[in-house]
C-alpha cells in the first residue's frame, strides 16, 4: 500500500501568506499541514509519496529535515496552473502497481485517520465522505445509492453529503481505476482536470463504483481561505 499527497498547488485563495511559503507549509499548532497527512498516512502505508509543484524545494527540504528515516519519495509537478489530475499523473509512476491511498496535503486529520476512521479492507474503490454537519457552497458534493457513488460534482443541487478528499484504492481495482484516469486525462481540459472526475468516470459501473464510506465523529479541517487557517489554528490549538 502507497499514500499519496498532492501538495503541488500554491493555494492562492490563502493571499499573500503564500509569497513565501506554500500552503502545505503554513505553520497549525506547531507543525504544518502537510505533517498532518504524512502521519496519518505512515500509519498504513509501506511509503508515502508527496507531489510538489510551487515552491517545490521548500517542501522537499522540510520532509527531508523533519522526517528523514520515513520511507518517503517527492515527485515535482511542473504543470502548477493544471487541475490536480496532473499531479496525479506525476506520481502514477511511482505507485505502479501498488494498491494506494489518495489525500490532499490541505487536509488536515488526526493521526488515526486510516486506523479508526477511514480504514478500508474490501475489494471496492472507497471514498470519504461526510454528511452530519452542512455542506459548504464550495465542497465536492456527492449522491449515493445503497452505499454506492452515482454522482459527484460541485455544482450538484441535490446532494447527500460532501467527498472530504480521501480516496483508497485496492490492487484489485488499480487497472480499472487508471483506466478511468487515462479517460478523463483525454477527454477533460487539463487545467481544469480534478481527482473526482475519475470517481464520477467509475461510478456508472457498478463493477467499479466507488464505496461511499460515511465518517462519524472525525475532527478535521482543510485549509483553503486565512479563515480557515484562523480555525484550524483555534481548534488544534486546543
Amino acid at each position: 500500500m502507497k499514500g499519496v499527497i498532492l501538495a503541488a498547488g500554491r493555494g492562492s485563495r490563502l493571499g499573500d501568506a503564500t509569497d513565501a511559503l506554500p500552503k502545505p507549509l503554513m505553520p497549525v499548532a506547531g507543525r504544518t499541514c502537510i505533517d498532518f497527512a504524512v502521519e496519518a498516512l505512515l500509519a498504513v502505508v509501506d511509503e508515502v509519496i508527496v507531489v510538489t509543484g510551487y515552491r517545490a524545494h521548500l517542501i522537499e527540504d522540510h520532509l527531508a529535515r523533519e522526517w528523514p528515516d520515513a520511507p518517503l519519495r517527492t515527485v515535482r509537478n511542473p504543470q502548477l496552473e493544471a487541475g490536480n489530475l496532473t499531479s496525479l499523473g506525476a506520481a502514477r509512476p511511482l505507485v505502479g502497481d501498488a494498491a494506494f491511498i489518495l489525500t490532499n496535503a490541505d487536509h488536515l486529520f488526526p493521526a488515526d485517520m486510516y486506523v479508526r476512521h477511514f480504514a478500508p479492507m474490501g475489494d471496492a474503490i472507497a471514498i470519504a465522505c461526510e454528511r452530519e454537519r452542512p455542506v459548504l457552497p464550495d465542497e465536492m458534493k456527492v449522491i449515493e445509492e445503497s452505499g454506492r457513488l452515482t454522482a459527484i460534482s460541485k455544482t450538484l443541487p441535490k446532494y447527500d453529503g460532501a467527498y472530504i478528499g480521501t480516496t483508497a484504492v485496492p490492487a484489485s481495482l488499480r487497472a480499472a481505476y487508471w483506466q478511468a484516469f487515462d479517460r478523463v486525462h483525454a477527454e477533460r481540459d487539463l487545467a481544469t482536470a480534478s481527482v473526482e472526475m475519475v470517481l464520477h468516470q467509475l461510478a456508472p459501473d457498478l463493477a467499479t463504483a466507488p464505496r461511499v464510506c460515511w465518517l462519524s465523529g472525525l475532527k478535521w479541517f482543510e485549509v483553503d481561505t486565512p479563515e480557515d487557517l484562523a480555525i484550524a489554528r483555534e481548534g488544534l490549538s486546543a
